[in-house]
């Protein structure tokens, strides 16, 4: 056994040889005393650095709060661990370097002798010469080795943060930007498919906050497209987030006075494939909605909420924010195709306006953003149609979601005054509008009453069964995003009612409800759910 006199001259000896390297510094030594490692100095270490001794003598990287690189040096003489050197740096050193600190721990305790670096270098060089391959291999497996145990603590670090419960006013965008800011040290911000600015975090920017252009957007999306790298801009570094090369959003990593590191780039790489996993959740979520009959435009004339709203129309590539107001119109001879809906939309697109469009029966009703449209509108979409004999109708503005049904009632009033009046034909309209781009619903309504029985048919029969109301709960509780505390609001009871009832729900069914696929099967589920006719279930032959 080695006595604590001897360990302590290797630990002091290594200790010594390692501060006069420049690469890193001895932030904390360790002494083993009865095989229990204790720090040399009381109070200095920090508290991850007790897990040492879970590390059993293996040399092995520590967790780092700030950016930078932390070291777990262990030295064994006879076979017997006598204590640990725990070393810092900006950056994580190279093979060659790495292989030097061992060396000088190997030294140290074979000497008990002091070690200057250049006796460590020639001893190294000494002792690698005789093969130069292996030495070379096995610098570079080492090398891989610490960037792989990286790599996997930025991804539990980026994973927990995707996959957390969402409070009242919490996004999983602002999740991802701030889990990534605490693993960078950069000021992080992630940018919706237009450019704007949906969450952020960090220590800030002493340069405002660079706006591209459209035409520069596309250009940083042509080139991650090209090359799969982070695209470097003025101040920043960028990763694109994609479905089917349309950009669903961006990840972009603000520049300080540290260099990026390849373990930054890493971890930009790995949350922007995060969120193009969540917004491409979102957008085929509502994609499928369509195909069921859900209409988005329905849904807004006759009140959403603005959360939701949000939500879905951006899951759609349509950008819902600023003025808004509601276009109604019907053409002679009434049409029951899509004819107008088409005209409509390509009168739009002539225009350069955006809208959302969708038909009732006979009416074709668009929920536009932006200032109104004049006489033109009604000029471009008659001479699509080669057909003056039609009437329209537009609501005045509305600056949110919530305003959306009374833009409708003022759009339903002006198209009554325009089609009562003598001059029945043209346009009449209230103050100011803008155009949202056209969504249609075409199509036949398909049967859903089979999906909806493999989904929700034992929840059902259950609450047939016993009285409760767990198919609206969960259908609640998807439709906030997981969320509790508004899913709770929104069903007038307490936290911990809703959590006996996804309690239940999970034992009913043995779905589990963290699973993204069964979320999204049984999100379509309850949507279609709702569309019963007359509040009825649907009935399986």
């Amino acid at each position: 056994m080695i006595d604590r006199r001897a360990a302590e001259e290797f630990l002091n000896t290594a200790a010594q040889a390692v501060s006069e390297l420049s690469f890193c510094e001895v932030q904390d030594r360790y002494l083993a005393v009865d095989g229990q490692l204790n720090p040399v100095l009381a109070g200095t270490a920090v508290p991850q650095d007790y897990d040492l001794r879970l590390l059993n003598g293996n040399d092995a990287v520590l967790p780092c709060a700030t950016p930078g690189w932390r070291y777990a040096l262990f030295t064994v003489s006879e076979g017997e661990l006598n204590g640990c050197l725990v070393l810092s740096a900006t950056e994580p050193p190279d093979g060659p370097q790495l292989t030097q600190l061992r060396k000088i721990a190997g030294m140290a305790t074979r000497t008990g002798a002091t070690v200057s670096p250049a006796e460590s270098r020639d001893d190294a060089m000494g002792q690698t010469s005789h093969n130069v391959d292996l030495d070379q291999h096995l610098l570079s497996l080492s090398a891989r080795v610490l960037e792989l145990e990286e790599q996997d603590r930025i991804r539990d670090a980026l994973d927990q943060g995707a996959t957390r419960d969402l409070g009242q006013n919490d996004t999983r965008e602002g999740f991802l930007a701030e889990v990534l800011s605490r693993l960078t040290g950069r000021p992080i911000y992630i940018e919706d498919a237009f450019g704007k600015i949906a969450a952020e975090a960090g220590i800030g920017s002493t340069y405002p906050y660079p706006k591209l252009t459209a035409a520069a957007r596309s250009r940083t999306a042509q080139l991650w497209m090209s090359s799969g790298s982070p695209v470097r801009e003025p101040r920043r570094l960028v990763a694109v987030a994609l479905s089917h090369s349309e950009v669903l959003g961006a990840v972009c990593m603000l520049e300080t006075e540290l260099p990026i590191t390849a373990a930054n780039v890493f971890a930009l790489k790995y949350a922007t494939r995060l969120l193009e996993a969540e917004l491409s959740h979102r957008r085929a979520l509502a994609l499928l909605e369509l195909k069921l009959g859900r209409d988005l435009v329905d849904e807004l004339v006759s009140g959403m909420e603005p959360t939701n709203a949000g939500v879905r129309t951006a899951a759609l590539g349509y950008d819902i924010k600023g003025p808004q107001h509601v276009i109604v119109t019907v053409w002679e001879p009434p049409r029951t195709d899509d004819t107008v809906v088409v005209a409509l939309r390509r009168t739009l697109q002539e225009l350069h306006s955006s809208a959302l469009v969708s038909r009732r029966s006979d009416m074709v009703i668009a929920v536009v953003q932006g200032d109104p449209l004049g006489a033109e509108v009604f000029s471009v979409l008659a001479k699509t149609l080669r057909s003056a004999t039609g009437s329209m109708g537009i609501g005045g503005p509305c600056l949110d979601v919530g305003h959306i049904p009374r833009s409708f009632s003022e759009a339903l009033h002006a198209l009554h005054i325009r089609s009562s009046s003598i001059d029945c034909y043209g346009l009449t309209r209230f103050d100011q509008l803008g155009i949202y781009r056209i969504l249609d619903t075409a199509g036949s309504e398909p049967d859903l009453g089979g999906y909806v029985d493999e989904w929700l048919g034992t929840l059902q029969r259950s609450d047939d069964s016993r009285g409760s109301d767990l198919v609206q709960t969960l259908a609640q509780y998807l439709d906030h995003g997981g969320n509790y505390d508004s899913t709770a609001e929104s069903l007038a009871i307490h936290r911990s009612t809703l959590r006996y009832r996804l309690n239940s729900i999970r034992q009913v069914t043995g779905f589990d409800l963290a699973d993204p696929e069964t979320r999204l099967n049984l999100h379509v589920a309850t949507r279609a759910w709702r569309l019963r006719p007359h509040g009825d279930p649907f009935h399986i032959p």
